[in-house]
C-alpha cells in the first residue's frame, strides 16, 4: 500500500488534491464502512483522505474509456474542475467473466479474470477475506489491500451465489456527469452496496432482486452464479439496462444456451468500443478478450471448469489479470490463484 501512495501519489499534488478534494465534498462514509477506512489508515500510517479516496477506484475507473465515440469526441469528457482525475494509476477496462454449465454433472461454473494496473502494484494487494459472524463463516470475497469492499465472492449454502464486479462503461452522453453526482451526494459506493447483498441474502433470487433494484454510483456489471443458474445483470446507476439468463438462447448472439459472457461492454448492444479495446493484445485487426474467449467456448462441446480455466488464460484473453477465480455454489469450491504473466 505505502508503495502504491509513495510512486503515484505522494509527490503528484495536483492528483492528490483532485482525490482529496473529491473525498472533502462527499464527505464520510457510513459509520461502518467509515470505521473501517480509520482503522485501515491508523494501521497503516496512509493519510486518511488517501485510504478513503481510494474507495472510489472502480466507479472513476468508467472514466477511462478506451475510445470515445469516434463521430462525436464530445461524448465522454472529462467532467469540469475534475480532469486532474484523468492520472488516476490504476487503469482499465478489464476483467472476463464467464458462468456455464458443465453437462457432465449439470453444476454450474463460474470462471473469472480481474484485469486491474498497475499490475506490478495491484498484484500483491490481492488476498480471501473470511467475513464470519460467530465464529461461523458468512461469506467469502476477494479483497485488495486498503479497499474496503466487494469484487468477488461467494456465499455457500442450498441456494448460495457467487457474484463478480466488472467494470461497465458509461453508454449514454451524461453518463460521467451523472457518475459525479452520485458520487458527491454521498450515494453508496457500489461495492459496499455489494457487500451488504452478500452480508443480508443467503438466497439468490434475493441477491438477484436486491442487485436489480439498488441504487449504484456508477455502471457495472453484476456477474451472478448460483446453484444451476445464473444471470450478468448491466447496471445503470438507476436501473437494469440488460441481463443475460444462462440456459435462454440469445444471449450470446449464438444457438448456445449453456453459458453467458461478459468482459466490458455491451456486446449486445453493438458497442464499437470494444473493437478498440487494447487488453489481452486485441483490438483493431485481431478480435476482443470477448471474441476469442467464444471461439473457444463455441468448439468445445462440454464446458467443465478446465475448459473455463484453460479459456480465461488463452493468448487474446488474458491481459493485465491479478486475480483468477473458478467458482462453483453448488460443489462449494472456490478455487482461486494468480497466473505467472
Amino acid at each position: 500500500m505505502w508503495g502504491f501512495y509513495t510512486k503515484y501519489f505522494e509527490n503528484d499534488k495536483v492528483l492528490t488534491g483532485a482525490l482529496y478534494g473529491l473525498t472533502d465534498i462527499r464527505g464520510k462514509e457510513n459509520a461502518e464502512m467509515q470505521g473501517e477506512i480509520q482503522g485501515l489508515a491508523d494501521q497503516s500510517g496512509l493519510p486518511l483522505k488517501f485510504v478513503q479516496g481510494i474507495q472510489m477506484l472502480y466507479e472513476l475507473q468508467t472514466l477511462m474509456v478506451p475510445i470515445v465515440n469516434i463521430t462525436d469526441p464530445s461524448w465522454f469528457p472529462m467532467p469540469k474542475g475534475w480532469e486532474a482525475l484523468a492520472r488516476i494509476p490504476w487503469r482499465g477496462p478489464g476483467c472476463t467473466g464467464i458462468i456455464a454449465t458443465d453437462k457432465t454433472d449439470g453444476t454450474v461454473n463460474h470462471a473469472r479474470n480481474l484485469d486491474f494496473s498497475p499490475v506490478d502494484v495491484m498484484t500483491h494487494l490481492v488476498y480471501t477475506g473470511i467475513f464470519q459472524k460467530g465464529g461461523v463463516e458468512v461469506f467469502r470475497s476477494q479483497m485488495v489491500a486498503g479497499y474496503t469492499m466487494l469484487i468477488t465472492g461467494m456465499r455457500k449454502g442450498p441456494n448460495g451465489f457467487a457474484i463478480e464486479r466488472n467494470t461497465r462503461y458509461p453508454d449514454h452522453k451524461e453518463g460521467n456527469e451523472e457518475m459525479f453526482k452520485n458520487l458527491l451526494d454521498g450515494r453508496p459506493l457500489n461495492g459496499w452496496t455489494l457487500r451488504k447483498v452478500m452480508e443480508n441474502n443467503a438466497d439468490y433470487e434475493d441477491a438477484i432482486a436486491a442487485i436489480s433494484t439498488s441504487k449504484y454510483v456508477s455502471t457495472e456489471y453484476a456477474i451472478v452464479s448460483g446453484v444451476k443458474k445464473g444471470q450478468i445483470i448491466a447496471r445503470d446507476p438507476e436501473s437494469v439496462a440488460h441481463v443475460q439468463t444462462l440456459n435462454q438462447a440469445g444471449g450470446n448472439f449464438d444457438e448456445r444456451d449453456d453459458y453467458i459472457i461478459i468482459t466490458n461492454f455491451d456486446f449486445y448492444f453493438h458497442d464499437i468500443r470494444e473493437d478498440f479495446d487494447p487488453t489481452g493484445g486485441g483490438g483493431g485487426l485481431k478480435p476482443s478478450r470477448r471474441v476469442e474467449a467464444q471461439k473457444i467456448l463455441n468448439s468445445t462441446a462440454i464446458l467443465t471448469a478446465d475448459v473455463l480455466f484453460n479459456t480465461i488464460n488463452h493468448k487474446l484473453v488474458i491481459a493485465d489479470t491479478i486475480f483468477q477465480a473458478i467458482i462453483n455454489v453448488e460443489k462449494g469450491i472456490w478455487n482461486v490463484s494468480q497466473p505467472d504473466l
